[in-house]
């Protein structure tokens, strides 16, 4: 199924804002106060930072309002998953979730499945395959988009692959860090408040 052009470049741009309008609504609706879905919701919050601060150590600056790639990244945590960084924002979203309330967690995978795998990946997939080509069908084939296990192997090695940049995973992932640190105290507050 092939997306809009205009619809793909909008749903990439306003990736970020489905957090906020979803932790919104978290927060004026949710369910009462869980101990276990509590604790698997952190148990999942810090899974998919963790991931999204692995994969940020590997890839040039990412918050941008425009698809782009100067290189394809086929190491780290890419060997793995296509998408780590989306990955990463499903199991956030699911921590959340479950700490708001089971209804929340379907919820959530009924819009990350449209955000995210019928819209925005789509779209980068097909900037990918127009310029990398072969090198990209091949990568697809071989590694998953979301969910780590391999199909047909690990791509190959690259050329352009460099070490894990601590440094710049800490700086392109502050944001991601202070907004999940802000959204699961606020969501904390309004659990006890009920």
């Amino acid at each position: 199924m092939r997306i809009n052009k205009k619809i793909s470049d909008a749903a990439f741009k306003c990736r970020g804002l489905f957090w906020g309008i979803f932790a919104a609504g978290m927060l004026i609706f949710p369910a009462t106060f869980s101990c276990t879905r509590f604790i698997a919701g952190v148990v999942l919050l810090i899974a998919g930072q963790l991931l999204r601060l692995w994969a940020a150590g590997y890839i040039p600056k990412y918050r941008t309002e425009v698809i782009g790639a100067p290189v394809l990244i086929t190491w780290g945590p890419y060997k793995w998953i296509r998408n780590p960084l989306y990955a990463g924002n499903a199991l956030m979203g699911l921590g959340w979730s479950l700490m708001a309330g089971w209804w929340w967690v379907a919820a959530f995978a009924a819009a990350f499945l449209i955000l995210y795998s019928l819209i925005v990946i789509p779209a980068e997939e097909e900037f990918l395959a127009g310029k990398f080509g072969v090198q990209y069908e091949d990568y697809r084939k071989k590694v998953p988009a979301l969910i780590p296990w391999p199909r047909a192997g690990f791509p190959s090695a690259s050329p352009h692959e460099k070490p894990f940049d601590a440094k710049r995973s800490w700086e392109q992932e502050i944001y991601s860090i202070r907004v999940n640190l802000v959204i699961t105290a606020l969501l904390m507050l309004r659990l006890f408040l009920l």
